[in-house]
């Protein structure tokens, strides 16, 4: 079988509803789309009876989930093996994909989806469960991971990992890989299939390679960033989900309310089918979902509404930026949450304003942004520290230039002195979350 992409699932479903040999698959990529097609393919394989037996990737027994998968079954049908998170494909390559995917769920105040990114950090790079990536230092980090340890305290990364309880495997991922290899192409029993899930790997390795080449492999990755065709990705992606959704409950959309939707929700597929099915049955009979329908059961739930607070405030904004920040505390986002966004807002701003002080650098007031692009860009990317600061899109680095622009250095060294503050508070005392934020956003933007 060949790799299939998001588009081809069908093919792939109709190939082993033929009864095409499967004696393993591997689906990766956005994790709920991953949940949805596994879902399908089990009923496929199960479609003349069958059972599925679900592994987490977390805490799985890399030796037990071999010999079950060797061993014959007293069962009727066939046995899907489904291990959900599979550590198999992991390496150091991937490890600073996984770090940012931690680093963003702490922001969020979601510990137990950051700590289960350090797991799997620690795990591409072969260290225990129970270590703490924080405590390396600068040389062992970029040892163990392959990229430089972040500045700042990562005190938070011992915290998260010490409530989640340790997690032990008799074999390591390396050695099982092998392992399983050598069995899979030595032949499992005819009723047994492996089905792994992946949110991230690595193509580069054996495991990945003989999958790809040999078995089944379903890749439905989805490209996260902001360009234009990332976002267009996005929402073909969402539109798809929010259409089946409606498929199976027989419902249809007025004019405009997709828009809408898509906007609230942002790219989470799962909170799209979850917020789609809530209309769907908050309507009852009707066969049609409103705009009043949505503004009464859907709130603003997509994590990017956040960053609309930092759009404010860049724009020097305040009534929008106190009536986004109060929005953003009903609908549930963190305090600590959009403190981060703010704190890592204003780093941002400090390091572009102290870069466009430097006369090297050429940069003028009303510069043109073709202008920015020919003879600023390349002597500030000529700067290896700043690789990963200005690795976007040229534009995109101009106007953030351009707003730096209009801050002081003084003032932004002040407002993360604020920052600061809030944190504290949120951390130490009985004040309310909201009433911090919102004290925070004030005091920010009254200082001049």
């Amino acid at each position: 079988m060949p790799v299939y992409d998001r588009s081809k699932l069908n093919d792939l479903l109709r190939e082993i509803s033929g009864g095409a040999p499967c004696p393993a698959l591997l689906l990766f990529g956005e994790r709920s789309l991953c949940q949805q097609a596994a879902e399908q393919v089990c009923a496929a394989l199960c479609a003349k009876g069958g059972t599925v037996h679900a592994i987490d990737g977390d805490s799985e027994d890399h030796g037990s989930t071999l010999a079950k998968l060797r061993s014959f079954s007293l069962l009727g049908g066939r046995q899907i093996f489904r291990v959900n998170g599979s550590r198999l494909f992991l390496s150091k390559n991937v490890a600073e994909a996984i770090w940012k995917k931690a680093v963003k769920a702490w922001e969020e105040g979601s510990a137990d989806k950051a700590g289960r990114q350090l797991r799997a950090m620690l795990a591409a790079a072969g260290l225990d469960s129970a270590d703490d990536p924080g405590s390396l230092s600068e040389e062992q980090w970029k040892k163990c991971f392959g990229f430089a340890k972040p500045a700042g305290s990562l005190s938070w990364t011992g915290t998260v990992l010490g409530q989640m309880e340790a997690v032990k495997s008799g074999l390591a991922a390396g050695d099982a890989g092998e392992l399983l290899l050598a069995a899979l192409e030595s032949g499992l029993p005819k009723n047994n299939t492996l089905l792994l899930l992946a949110e991230e790997l690595d193509k580069r390795k054996k495991l990945y390679k003989a999958f790809s080449a040999k078995f089944a492999v379903l890749d439905l990755s989805v490209d996260t960033g902001s360009s234009s065709q990332a976002k267009k990705e996005q929402e073909a992606v969402l539109r798809e989900q929010i259409g089946n959704t409606l498929h199976e409950f027989g419902k249809t959309l007025d004019k405009g309310v997709m828009e809408q939707l898509l906007e609230r929700v942002g790219f989470h597929p799962a909170a799209a089918v979850m917020e789609t099915e809530k209309l769907a049955l908050a309507v009852g009979d009707a066969p049609r979902i409103t705009l009043d329908d949505l503004n009464r059961m859907v709130g603003r739930t997509r994590e990017e509404a956040v960053f609309e607070l930092t759009e404010a405030v860049g724009n020097k904004n305040l009534e929008k930026a106190l009536f986004i920040a109060g929005r953003l505390q009903e609908n549930g986002i963190h305090g600590l949450a959009v403190l981060a966004t703010l704190r890592n807002y204003v780093r941002s701003l400090l390091l572009f304003r102290s870069l466009l002080e430097q006369e090297q650098y050429r940069w003028r007031v009303g510069m043109a942004a073709n202008v920015f692009q020919e003879q600023c860009l390349p002597l500030l990317k000529a700067n290896p520290r700043w690789q990963s600061e200005l690795s976007g899109h040229p534009f995109a680095l101009y106007m953030k230039f351009k707003t730096a622009a209009g801050f002081p250095l003084p003032l932004l060294r002040d407002w993360m002195q604020l920052l600061l503050a809030a944190d504290r508070r949120l951390k130490g005392s009985p004040i309310a979350a909201d009433t911090v934020v919102q004290h925070t956003v004030l005091a920010m933007m009254i200082r001049r």
